[in-house]
């Protein structure tokens, strides 16, 4: 049917399921902060849990993220190297912390990663390299997360999240991490995935993947630098435990360090599912599910994901100020 002067009704109507589309996950985390805030905790115990807070943790916690965000922006720096983009580190700290000041505002904890990739094409004129090398320390760091998860899952207490046994579901996770890389470094995995989707709905998205696959090739090649990269990752997840640690010292709580070198990595994996706006919501809904199994009242539980919200937004300040003073100049080449 048409609408209009040839104008396909359903073609009409995409920018209105884009604007609502959009609308759908601000509102999912102000339902999910009704239910915690209203049902689930008291908001007068809450209050006074934070008030009891030793802010020197909290600031301690703030300058070992910005720490940890430096390392996290030399491997990405490193990771320039093999798709050939020339950037000088202080700017890769710079474009590393405006992503992490977008991630306030953006759906999941990795839409800063989009806004990394956007700035660095601008300023290179290669738009598929930069996607790349964003991709690649999203990844590594990935391999870091789920590896400490799998380690730590065997020390901690037998808990489980939603009935599923912890151990089994890390491992399920880890499986499917490495199964997907499996296919991304062979060729034939690659081809022989490739062929079967031909044959399903995401058939009409093989040739954007395929432009992707291609970008990953130069990695193949660089495999001692993947390896500095993946060390740098076990770092920086160290050091998020560590500030959780230090968080949950703030509020006067000791939780054994097996146990959140597992929490972390899973709540941080969900975080990532683009259902909330920075994972407002999930975030302390699943610190509610996992440190109430180790004894912590719900108020302790929300107060420690408060803050570490607190900290991350502090932490990314200076991406705001970055990105304000220095606007990103658009590449002369045109970006592909």
């Amino acid at each position: 049917m048409q609408y209009g002067a040839g104008v396909d009704m359903s073609e009409a109507s995409l920018p209105t399921a884009r604007a609502s589309g959009r609308l759908v996950k601000p509102l999912v985390s102000i339902g999910l902060y009704i239910f915690i805030f209203v049902y689930w905790v008291d908001v007068a115990d809450l209050v006074r849990q934070l008030r009891a807070t030793r802010l020197e943790y909290v600031l301690v916690g703030i300058l070992l993220y910005c720490l940890g965000q430096m390392i996290s922006a030399y491997k990405w720096y490193l990771l320039l190297e093999p798709v050939r983009l020339v950037v000088s580190y202080g700017r890769a700290v710079a474009i590393y912390f405006i992503g992490m000041f977008f991630n306030i505002f953006l759906p999941t904890i990795v839409g800063g990663d989009a806004v990394k990739a956007i700035v660095l094409s601008r300023e290179t004129g290669a738009a598929g390299r930069a996607t790349m090398s964003v991709f690649m320390e999203r990844n590594v760091g990935l391999l870091a997360l789920l590896t400490i998860a799998a380690i730590a899952v065997w020390y901690a207490p037998p808990l489980r999240l939603l009935g599923l046994s912890l151990p089994m579901l890390v491992l399920v996770l880890l499986a499917a991490y490495v199964a997907a890389n499996l296919v991304l470094a062979s060729p034939r995995a690659y081809a022989a995935v490739d062929a079967i989707v031909a044959f399903t709905p995401l058939g009409g998205m093989r040739h954007r993947a395929s432009s992707l696959y291609d970008g990953l090739v130069p990695y193949r090649h660089h495999v001692g630098l993947l390896a500095i990269a993946t060390a740098l990752s076990f770092l920086f997840q160290a050091i998020v435990i560590g500030v959780v640690f230090l968080n949950a010292r703030a509020l006067g709580q000791s939780f054994s360090i097996s146990a959140l070198a597992v929490f972390v990595p899973l709540i941080s994996l969900a975080s990532m599912v683009p259902v909330t706006v920075n994972g407002l919501g999930v975030r302390e809904a699943l610190y509610v599910l996992l440190f109430g199994q180790l004894g912590a009242s719900r108020d302790v539980a929300v107060s420690l994901a408060l803050l570490y919200l607190a900290v991350t937004f502090v932490a990314s300040l200076p991406g705001g100020i970055i990105y304000a003073l220095h606007r990103p100049a658009v590449h002369k080449e045109e970006i592909r």
